[in-house]
């Protein structure tokens, strides 16, 4: 009988809502709206939150608007059934990866990445309730493999874009030569930019004459942003002058006047 999937796309519409929010919310900058604590924008503004670049959103955006394709188009039961069950098969697998990340790399809990594992969990849950008395052969073992590729994937992208640790000596003394000269670094706690240019100092970003411009972190000034009239973060006043957006090591110490060579 060929007809829609209703139920199967409910859950996925849920799916599509939710990723589309936290694409939006990281293309836009702003801080997302996490139910339960503040670790959905620790995730969102870590490297974690992409995977060779593309944005885990935009991953997890495709997954559920495919399923939801499925459910609203009319197809045979058997055969939407064994198209649909790998995809969910791959979206649990990768919720895992997701889970583990959070939990153990990063230790906190994103309470919107917890809701949108469940509703990769149910969907999967809902197509193995819904089996066809026959299923198609082959089926499990593709679920199997969409699983694993999903794993790897994801592992192989973390590995490969991790962050290149910079010369630790001139990045430490840029950052004191900043401080010193009495630029600032204007940024917010949720800010994925601001994380990413952190990330460039490696350790010595605890040096960098940084000001927590959200009132919701612990050492927010947002007063201290407001009059200085900051709109975009990260931005950086250097000499009297105003730059938007994530500057490089070598951009920085040219606009400081910071003369130590980079071994790099």
């Amino acid at each position: 009988m060929r007809s829609p999937d209703l139920r199967l796309a409910i859950l996925s519409g849920l799916g599509v809502v939710l990723s589309a929010y936290l694409l939006y919310a990281r293309a836009a900058h702003v801080p997302v709206y996490c139910p339960a604590g503040g670790g959905c924008d620790v995730v969102q503004s870590s490297r974690y939150a992409a995977v060779f670049g593309i944005p885990v959103a935009l991953l997890g955006l495709g997954y559920y608007g495919s399923l939801l394709a499925l459910g609203l188009r009319p197809a045979p039961e058997d055969r939407r059934w064994a198209v649909a069950v790998p995809v969910a098969g791959a979206g649990v697998a990768a919720s895992a990866v997701f889970t583990v990340v959070q939990r153990v790399l990063l230790q906190v809990t994103c309470s919107l990445c917890v809701v949108s594992a469940l509703l990769t969990v149910a969907l999967l849950g809902l197509l193995i309730v819904r089996r066809p008395r026959r299923p198609a052969a082959g089926t499990w073992r593709w679920t199997a493999a969409a699983a694993a590729a999903a794993v790897v994937f994801l592992i192989s992208g973390y590995r490969l874009s991790a962050p290149t640790p910079p010369d630790a000596s001139f990045a430490a003394g840029l950052a004191r030569h900043l401080s010193a000269t009495g630029a600032k670094f204007y940024g917010a706690y949720w800010c994925p930019h601001c994380a990413d240019q952190k990330a460039l100092f490696g350790d010595a970003a605890a040096l960098l004459p940084y000001i927590e411009c959200d009132p919701r972190s612990p050492i927010g000034q947002p007063e201290v942003c407001a009059a200085a009239g900051v709109r975009a973060y990260p931005t950086w006043d250097i000499g009297g002058r105003r730059y938007e957006g994530v500057l490089s090591l070598q951009e920085l110490a040219a606009l400081s006047g910071y003369r130590q060579e980079t071994s790099r």
